[in-house]
């Protein structure tokens, strides 16, 4: 009898602390759900380069190290909102005062929905550079020797809109709001929109350059286009701003084409771009490779290099060439 109660009393115990157990692991379970992400990265790079003007140099640096913090959550059903900030300016690669993050790259807060998009305000990456993806920005880790898309448009003090896709075609806006009075105030915009299909993925986008610091606001005007075969992905881009005489702003023409191959956990990458002023007879040209090997889900090395060639378009002036070669690592969580 004694033995019989004990035992009951024991089996009760045991599934009472069992349920208790279960119900603390779910309530953990979705307390840590609920908290927000942290994550960050370190990167670190050995450049050497040579140039015919400033002959050769070389040196280990820190390549945009940062560290950061986002979360989102459901406002009510099919409606989530999110947040996010990132940091920079980690010198990792130096000790001491002005060593440590100094500088903010990223920080909105947002919405999203299935039936409405996306829209956030704050600072974040602009849609033309988000759809246009130019490979300094995108590609390349260094990217120091790369052409750059012709829009000004900053990353700060922006209102931006995603749409939903409507069977592979997705509408991209952009307004940044400028200047604390009636007198300096500018609102630069930019529109997009990005279709694909299957394995092709096309993109076009505009930005209207008001308020802009070289004195124009002739819009940019950008194209892209992303082709996967397989493991090699074929891409191109077009970007073209009009010059302004008396301005200082030359305008110009800018194209590029990359092929990438992967093949397990490495990357491959070989790519050529071209620019030519609007105004002037000003040019350059830069061929660049990379070679990416993922060591692990949380850290990979690299080795990409190339060589830009540029020309004043001023006569009796020579032409600079610029070779460089960049040995990396990123660790990244």
């Amino acid at each position: 009898m004694k033995k019989t109660l004990l035992a009951s009393a024991i089996a009760a115990a045991t599934f009472s602390g069992s349920v208790m157990a279960m119900q603390t692991a779910s309530e953990l379970a979705e307390r840590m759900d609920s908290m927000p992400q942290v994550y960050g990265n370190v990167q670190m790079v050995y450049t050497y380069e040579d140039s015919d003007v400033a002959g050769d140099s070389n040196g280990l640096s820190d390549n945009g190290s940062t560290i950061g913090v986002k979360h989102e959550h459901e406002i009510a059903p099919g409606v989530t909102g999110f947040a996010k900030i990132e940091l920079q300016g980690i010198e990792s690669t130096e000790k001491g005062s002005g060593s440590g993050l100094t500088d903010l790259d990223e920080a909105y807060i947002g919405i999203k929905g299935d039936s409405f998009g996306q829209v956030w305000i704050g600072s974040d990456d602009s849609r033309y550079e988000a759809l246009l993806g130019d490979y300094g920005n995108w590609i390349y880790e260094v990217g120091l020797l790369n052409l750059y898309n012709s829009a000004t448009t900053g990353e700060d003090d922006q209102i931006q809109y995603i749409s939903p896709s409507f069977s592979g075609l997705t509408l991209h806006a952009g307004i940044q709001i400028n200047g604390e009075s009636e007198e300096d105030k500018s609102y630069p915009y930019q529109l997009g929109a990005s279709y694909s299909m299957d394995a092709l993925t096309v993109s076009l986008v505009m930005d209207s350059n008001d308020g802009a610091v070289d004195g124009s606001n002739e819009n940019s005007y950008g194209l892209a286009a992303e082709y996967a075969l397989g493991d090699l992905v074929l891409d191109a881009y077009f970007d073209i701003r009009s010059g302004a005489a008396g301005s200082g702003q030359d305008g110009n023409e800018q194209m590029g084409y990359m092929a990438t191959y992967n093949m397990g956990a490495n990357t491959f990458r070989l790519s050529y771009e071209m620019q030519d002023a609007d105004i002037g007879d000003a040019s350059a040209d830069v061929i660049m490779f990379q070679a990416l090997h993922n060591v692990s889900d949380n850290m990979y090395v690299y080795v990409e290099g190339g060589q830009k060639n540029t020309d004043s378009g001023v006569p009796g002036s020579s032409d600079v060439e610029t070779n460089q070669i960049n040995l990396g690592s990123v660790y990244y969580f």
